[in-house]
């Protein structure tokens, strides 16, 4: 399997069994996606009566309303079978009607009597309300789109479900209703997704795609953590006492392969032994992944405080008012993850402390010195594909006169060999993130307002992500569906709620087991 030319997956076995529920890890550009795409395909040996759902697009911005957009694959599906059944109703061989029997039960597991009621309880859990499910699609953002498509996949329920990070437009709540949904999945989930928490709740199962090959790991992700960890010891330990026999024989064979008969054989016996050794393949050395070590730009001092919102209120034109007599402070020791329901107004919070909203009432005071870089999921879109990330920044900062300091600015994240001088299309969203995050942290800002910055990037960038931003020495204001991220930078939580910002008592995996509970009251 390959792309543009690279090989990505060679000489190793797929292999997927009923009622597992498998999370696909690997580094960014590994080729999780393409396998999936693969799959979905069925460019691999797949039986055409397995069906098989692959999400990796919104829905159509149609005249359809999202509840109508979510059953109608059912209604396709319906006709099909409909159609497979009549046309070998006929035939009498064992065969055939194995199949229509098959046909029958498939029929019967759409529940088509109940099919808007279930359909409406997937859109209600992702966070539509009555009113949004009747609402068209094309009214609805790409984001919200995404989420049709998702409400379309767990609604078909598929033989062979295919979920390419289906949290990165979810809240937490959502994030939370989803877990539980699928933990429950018994037919063939592949996920990949970069939440470790995520991954721990779903799984029964991993698979590595590392160096061309897939690995299987039974159990959840903290399981294949410690599994691999035990297997790459003992790896370590055949790898060392092979060599350590190698070592041997190559040394006797360089003293007695000349000596006398008894000598001589011995060492052409020995010769034998290595090139069988070496026939039947050698233990490899365990090889770490590469660590990326992220770094923000030191920003100086700022006294406090540095953002001051003074009985802000705030709403859209036409709209009710999103929040009410905000009153709360910001500054460089500052580590705070915004919490709370959709449509609260996390990502508005954000946009009001970067003045890309303008208060209602009140005031926002920012200090006259502060520089504040903000990530949000639209960055991305606002580079030019068609320039490589080295042309790209060396546009973006002029003062940068040498490409080569340019090259070591851009590695820090990551962007490293031929991925700095090709166009920014050929790379992974993974790496257009990258991209940004080193246009950010070249500014040197005293605040980083960070809007679902984990959205297509690997556990191990995360991770990185993670160490850079506990390294900074300005503020951070945080908005993310990933439970881990937040648990490993947030300081403070603080739940967006009713028009109000207030201060949540208890960790982040406390905020996730209120949700849980609430998640599971509410599908009783």
């Amino acid at each position: 399997m390959s792309l543009l030319g690279h090989e990505l997956i060679s000489n190793t076995m797929l292999e997927l069994s009923y009622g597992r529920r498998y999370g696909l890890i690997g580094l960014n550009g590994s080729g999780k996606s393409t396998l999936l795409t693969v799959i979905s395909h069925r460019e691999i040996p797949i039986p055409d009566h397995i069906s098989i759902f692959h999400l990796e697009r919104e829905v159509e911005a149609s005249e359809k309303s999202a509840l109508e957009a979510v059953v109608e694959l059912m209604e396709e599906t319906k006709q099909r079978l409909e159609d497979e059944a009549e046309m070998i109703a006929g035939n009498d061989d064992p065969e055939s009607q194995d199949r229509v029997n098959e046909i029958y039960n498939e029929l019967d597991e759409l529940e088509v009597d109940t099919a808007l009621t279930r359909a409406g309880k997937i859109l209600h859990g992702l966070g539509f309300t009555k009113t949004m499910q009747e609402k068209k699609c094309k009214d609805f953002s790409g984001g919200w789109r995404m989420r049709i498509s998702l409400a379309k996949a767990l609604f078909f329920r598929p033989t062979i479900l295919l979920l390419d990070e289906p949290t990165n437009h979810l809240d937490l709540e959502a994030c939370v209703w989803l877990e539980e949904y699928l933990k429950k999945y018994n037919k063939i989930l592949v996920m990949i997704s970069h939440s470790q928490d995520f991954l721990n709740g779903v799984c029964t199962n991993i698979i590595n795609l590392k160096d061309g090959q897939l690995s299987y790991y039974t159990g959840n992700y903290d399981t294949y953590i410690q599994a691999r960890a035990e297997k790459e010891v003992n790896q370590m330990k055949r790898y060392e006492k092979e060599q350590e026999q190698i070592a041997h024989m190559k040394d006797y064979i360089a003293r007695f392969g000349h000596g006398s008969a008894k000598l001589a054989a011995q060492a052409q016996s020995k010769e034998k032994v290595l090139a069988k050794m070496e026939a039947k393949g050698l233990t490899e050395r365990v090889t770490s992944d590469r660590v990326l070590v992220m770094r923000f730009n030191d920003c100086g001092k700022l006294p406090p405080p540095v953002l001051q919102f003074n009985k802000v209120s705030f709403g859209y034109p036409g709209q009710p008012e999103l929040y009410h007599d905000l009153e709360f402070g910001i500054d460089l020791d500052s580590r705070v993850a915004l919490v709370g329901p959709n449509g609260a107004g996390k990502s508005t919070l954000l946009k009001l402390m970067v003045g890309a909203n303008p208060a209602t009432n009140g005031t926002i005071r920012r200090h006259t010195h502060l520089n504040i870089a903000w990530f949000h999921q639209h960055l991305s879109e606002l580079l030019d594909m068609e320039l490589s990330p080295l042309d790209y920044m060396m546009k973006m900062y002029p003062e940068v006169t040498d490409p080569e300091q340019m090259r070591r600015i851009i590695g820090r994240f990551g962007i490293s060999g031929k991925m700095q001088t090709q166009p920014m299309k050929f790379l992974s969203d993974g790496m257009k993130s990258r991209v940004v995050f080193s246009y950010l942290a070249y500014r040197s800002p005293h605040l980083l307002l960070l809007d679902e910055p984990t959205n297509h990037l690997d556990i191990e960038t995360i991770d990185s992500l993670a160490d850079a931003i506990n390294a900074f020495e300005g503020g951070l204001v945080l908005v993310s569906h990933d439970f881990r991220l937040i648990g490993q930078v947030a300081k403070e939580i603080w739940e967006c709620k009713g028009g109000r910002v207030a201060k949540w008592t208890g960790t982040i995996q406390d905020y996730k087991a209120a949700l849980r509970t609430q998640v599971l009251k509410d599908n009783q």
